[in-house]
């Protein structure tokens, strides 16, 4: 029977499907602004990241030796923001997936914690990446609005890609004498709206044969689930859509 109902349509019935899927292409090719933020919510489900450092590498054009151990050690582990343990230094090339950010970066980090009580610096160089980890571009606007959604708690903004250390001093009471300074991330260094990431983060060097250090990152972000179910049905709970339903710059 359903053999004879397709004769009977004719040929334009038999075309449907290829049609879809051009359509399906067309507009996930046009900019279309549904499917980029689909796109970026899905992304926003966690962090992946692999990186190294070889025994020499190039500083601008300027070639340096890391010496005879790479800077690469530690384990971290982190169960939101409120729940730490580890010790992590590690100065490494990195192909990342940092929620909907994503590149080739230098990243250094140095990160200690135990409990709720941590302290955590990251400072990526971008290689190759796009815009959500380099400032200063079309999405400047987006992040803007980001910060501009701010806990009363610590404020920090909703969401964080481009991390900057802030500086701290430990000062001597009497006459104000800086003891030390150090920078450091403030609480929910990725921002507030992914405060829930359960993340682990090892770093080793290989001093003996290769003289290199490694790095390998995986996270994942439960929260953001209900935000992407939301997001494909054209809901966006987070307020983080950075396109409008047409493919323009929301903000």
């Amino acid at each position: 029977m359903f053999k004879k109902m397709i004769k009977a349509t004719g040929p334009e019935f038999r075309r449907l499907p290829a049609l879809l899927v051009v359509a399906c292409l067309a507009l996930s090719t046009t900019g279309c602004g549904y499917f980029r933020n689909v796109r970026d919510d899905v992304m926003d489900l966690g962090t992946f990241a692999a990186g190294v450092i070889p025994p020499v590498y190039c500083e601008g054009f300027k070639p340096v030796g890391t010496g005879p151990i790479p800077p690469a050690l530690g384990l971290y582990l982190q169960a939101s923001d409120f729940c730490h343990a580890g010790l992590l230094y590690k100065s490494t090339t990195d192909i990342e997936w940092d929620r909907r950010g994503a590149g080739y970066t230098h990243d250094f980090r140095r990160k200690f914690g135990i409990g709720p009580f941590h302290h955590i610096y990251i400072q990526q160089q971008p290689i190759k990446a796009n815009c959500y980890k380099i400032p200063y571009n079309e999405l400047d606007g987006w992040r803007r609005h980001m910060d501009a959604l701010g806990e009363p708690w610590f404020g920090t903004g909703a969401k964080k890609l481009i991390f900057k250390p802030r500086r701290q001093t430990w000062v001597w009471p009497p006459n104000g004498y800086e003891l030390c300074g150090y920078g450091a991330l403030r609480w929910y260094e990725l921002g507030w709206q992914d405060w829930e990431t359960i993340s682990a983060e090892i770093a080793f060097p290989e001093p003996f044969i290769l003289h290199s250090g490694f790095y390998l990152r995986a996270g994942f972000d439960p929260s953001q689930i209900f935000d992407l179910a939301l997001s494909v049905i054209g809901l966006d709970l987070y307020q983080d859509a950075a396109y409008t339903w047409c493919g323009d710059y929301k903000y």
